[in-house]
């Protein structure tokens, strides 16, 4: 079983996790997007007051969807196919 590869965004001095995936909502195996953990999204954007600063709207703006934070415990496939149930 081939693992997820995970790796971590730092925003105000917290990680959170994320991960880099091929672009399975377009089938282009050779574009990569970012894939962040629902408790970062929580930390950069308030859906009353927006982004807290622009290292908030800059760190969102290179994610390309953000996903529970549990679906990251799976391994690659799986990540892969709940990804695509709920981005889809």
């Amino acid at each position: 079983m081939r693992a997820l590869n995970t790796f971590t965004i730092t925003y105000k001095r917290k990680e959170y996790i994320a991960a880099e995936i091929p672009h399975i909502f377009i089938n282009k195996t050779d574009e990569r997007i970012i894939i962040g953990s629902h408790s970062l999204n929580v930390a950069l954007y308030d859906d009353e007051r927006g982004y807290p600063d622009a290292e908030a709207q800059y760190v969102d703006e290179q994610i390309y969807a953000f996903i529970d934070d549990d679906f990251f415990k799976l391994n690659y496939n799986d990540f892969i196919q709940k990804a695509k149930q709920y981005l889809d």
